[in-house]
């Protein structure tokens, strides 16, 4: 169903997402999304609100935090195999920490299409579902017709490209058939199993906008299932 700004303020406050960010997305949700956005329709909005709400931070970070401390490269370099890229950025930690720019590049540089000078930077995860590298973002320029690949920040700001764009990576790499399943969805997303869980703050009811307990209603609300077993999703 189509919803207007005011069915999608209301869903965005259900879900967590606070007062300012409700003033900016509620307007581009409701002018990108339609009956026929998704494959499955209203069946896919839960599942897909979950990720992106979980990877942007409630709509609040359209773009990777990669400020990452020389303590913490060492700590994840050493926790990673050996051979891994992770592994090699260790003896490079002092050199790298607190550098955003060149993190970027020694993490994504020869990869993900990445082959020019700081594509590894230009090319970081942005947007709400985090669209990582070149290759990618070239993929999506096809489909969407959006200028991705020249104009990056389209997809670090909030705006209807950065979340049409969105949608089409979803369509593309999360299959029908595993909606029902949150540990397949995150997993077609980032490759994680992690699950999300969010307290929206209403009746005393814990709201798991990736998962189970989280339905559309004929009326457009969201329906959150008290006394969901959390203990067992996670």
């Amino acid at each position: 169903m189509k919803r207007d700004v005011i069915a999608w303020a209301a869903i965005l406050k259900e879900c967590g997402v606070k007062a300012a960010q409700i003033d900016v997305w509620a307007p581009i949700f409701a002018d990108v999304i339609g009956p026929e956005t998704f494959s499955q329709g209203d069946a896919e909005l839960a599942p897909f609100l979950g990720q992106v709400l979980h990877e942007s931070g409630m709509l609040t970070c359209m773009e990777e935090n990669l400020n990452y401390s020389a303590a913490r490269i060492r700590q994840l370099g050493m926790a990673s195999p050996a051979g891994s890229r992770w592994r090699s950025l260790v003896s490079r930690a002092d050199e790298l920490g607190g550098n955003p720019v060149k993190f970027a590049n020694a993490v994504y540089g020869g990869r993900l299409g990445n082959t020019e000078p700081d594509d590894g930077w230009r090319f970081r995860g942005s947007g709400p579902i985090q669209c990582t590298g070149r290759s990618n973002f070239a993929e999506l320029e096809r489909i969407t017709g959006i200028p991705l690949t020249t104009h990056p920040d389209l997809l670090r700001r909030a705006g209807p490209e950065a979340l049409r764009v969105c949608i089409a990576w979803w369509e593309g790499h999360v299959p029908d058939g595993v909606m029902a399943s949150v540990q397949q969805v995150t997993k077609a997303v980032n490759g994680g199993s992690n699950l999300v869980v969010a307290d929206a703050g209403f009746d005393g009811l814990a709201l798991e906008v990736a998962a189970r307990g989280v339905r559309f209603a004929d009326d457009g609300r969201v329906v959150a299932a008290a006394g969901e077993p959390w203990d067992a999703l996670v």
